[in-house]
């Protein structure tokens, strides 16, 4: 049979319909067999609650009820039944009341006789009457309506169908639900704020301002001239301010607490617990970490066991551990350091160590435990950083101020700081020519006012009002106040007996309080902590040396 022959392309359009037929006949039957057993899920999960969370009215129960089709159709292209020539004959010749005309058509090559011709000119004369769309009719639009209200209604039970819980199997997935979404959560914090801790330490390591601070002020040192009193003057105060300012914004911003926080008044003796916390605070505040680093490795290194080990006892020794560490760490953080940053990484930590104590969640938990820790480290590293640059802060406004007593005697020179390199260098030379010149002890003696150093007679100081300096206008109210009543008691009459001494001591208490508290609430940097101290122990030791005997 040719290829070109009308019976043939007959053939071929019959059989194309067939399958396509036969295709949407699978499609239909797949389709309604996975509705259904969507369906009876449903009510089995939602009734029974055995099966906590499937097919809850989620954005993944849409998701899987949208793939119902899809799978239909690929189950419809797998398992279709495909059509033969002969299949294709037979419709034709029960279409057209041919007696096997067709049929015996389809099966000429296979077959041998003399009346071959004959059936291929009676097929080809009645395939001009017949066509494809005739034998093989589509009647999908008879069951179209299946296929529609069936997953309407299922769409609405999966809105509607209430969630039992007869078994409590809900309530206790929703739990475990909620404690993954919280780990979640806690991890993608710890990531967050780890990614920025360690940035922030990559750049405070290329570009520190302190250790550009300290290199300028050691080459306004060595520029220092011993005839030049006046201009050294300005330098040291022109570099006083800028480190002050430096200094009153690092101690601002992290370190206010911390550093002033006393380490005896809070200590519980007899206690080793507090002792360690109280020892690691001592060191923190003179810029070493080396303790807490040391105890905050060794828990990693106990998290690590934990993680590898199988024994339930070992594992509770280790959790118990890890869990007095990580306490006695937070607490430090937040009652000594003062850093929330820290004391937050270490509840992160704690709440993850304990979430690892769910068998769903041990694994998944004890990782993000090992990266609040890595936080922790890095927190701490980054404050104990920031107190190493605040102690050479201070000591480079202690060092000023020796450089500024050396000035007053025209003894700044730099030449003599040739051979000096870090401050403490220039602390030591400062020092050894105040020694030298008789200026280095800690008593004042009575100057006769504007003289030597010492408790002055009186006199007006110069002012050079073009030297710019950090002060500021706020004044403390209480100091305020009792200075002027001081002033005024000049002008009272006589007075009873013994009423002076009384005043006088009471208003002179006041303005040393409120000076003590200009000290901590306007955060004066420690180089003018000294002077103004001093002020007022020379006035306690000028009033008993006044005393009649």
């Amino acid at each position: 049979m040719s290829e070109s022959s009308k019976a043939y392309k007959l053939l071929v359009g019959v059989i194309q319909r067939m399958r396509l037929a036969a295709v949407g006949r699978s499609f239909y039957i797949a389709f309604l067999i996975l509705c259904s057993a969507f369906a009876i899920t449903l009510l089995v999960a939602r009734l029974t609650g055995l099966t906590p969370g499937f097919l809850a009215p989620t954005n993944a129960t849409w998701l899987a009820m949208s793939a119902l089709p899809v799978l239909a159709v690929l189950f419809a292209l797998v398992l279709h039944r495909k059509p033969t020539l002969p299949d294709a004959a037979r419709l034709v010749d029960q279409s057209t009341g041919a007696k096997d005309l067709y049929l015996t058509l389809s099966l000429l090559d296979t077959s041998a006789g003399e009346y071959q011709p004959l059936v291929l000119r009676s097929a080809e004369a009645k395939a001009a009457g017949v066509s494809p769309e005739r034998v093989v009719p589509f009647t999908w639009h008879q069951r179209f309506w299946h296929a529609i209200w069936l997953p309407c209604l299922i769409a609405v039970g999966v809105l509607f169908v209430p969630q039992l819980d007869p078994f409590g199997k809900v309530a206790k997935a929703n739990l475990v639900n909620k404690r993954h979404e919280r780990l979640a959560e806690a991890k993608h914090a710890t990531e967050v704020r780890l990614a920025e801790v360690q940035r922030k330490i990559e750049e405070h390591d290329e570009n520190n301002p302190t250790d550009d601070k300290i290199e300028e002020l050691k080459l306004a040192f060595n520029k220092m001239q011993p005839s030049k009193k006046d201009e050294n003057l300005k330098a040291l105060m022109s570099e006083q301010k800028d480190i002050g300012k430096l200094w009153r914004q690092l101690s601002a911003e992290r370190l206010k607490d911390l550093m002033s926080e006393s380490t005896t008044g809070d200590q519980q003796f007899g206690s080793n617990n507090e002792e360690k916390l109280e020892k690691w605070q001592q060191e923190l505040q003179q810029g070493s970490a080396g303790g807490i680093q040391k105890e905050m490795q060794d828990l990693k290194q106990a998290l690590q066991k934990l993680a590898q080990t199988k024994d339930p006892v070992k594992r509770a020794e280790l959790m118990q551990q890890l869990k007095e560490g990580l306490g006695d760490l937070e607490k430090l953080a937040h009652d000594k350091l003062h850093n929330e940053e820290l004391a937050s990484a270490l509840d992160r930590a704690m709440q993850q160590l304990e979430l690892s104590e769910q068998n769903d969640l041990s694994q998944e938990a004890l990782e993000s435990a090992m990266q609040s820790l890595e936080l922790s480290q890095a927190e701490l590293k980054e404050l104990e950083q920031a107190v190493k640059d605040l102690k050479e802060l201070e000591q480079a406004l202690k060092t000023i101020q020796q450089a500024k007593k050396v000035n007053e005697g025209e003894k700044l020179d730099g030449e003599k700081a040739g051979d000096c390199k870090t401050l403490a260098d220039y602390e030591s030379l400062y020092a050894k020519i105040l020694a030298e010149s008789g200026e280095g002890g800690e008593e004042e003696k009575e100057g006769e006012g504007m003289g030597q150093r010492g408790f002055g007679k009186g006199g007006e100081a110069p002012e050079d009002d073009s030297v710019e300096t950090g002060f500021k206008t706020e004044q403390s109210k209480s100091a305020v106040v009792a200075g002027k009543m001081l002033l005024s008691m000049q002008q009272k009459g006589e007075a009873e007996k013994g009423e002076v001494v009384r005043d006088y001591k009471a208003l002179v208490q006041t303005v040393k309080q409120g000076a003590m508290e200009a000290l901590n609430t306007e955060q004066i940097p420690p180089g003018y902590h000294d002077g103004i101290k001093g002020y007022f122990d020379a006035l306690e030791k000028a009033k008993e040396a006044n005393k009649p005997k």
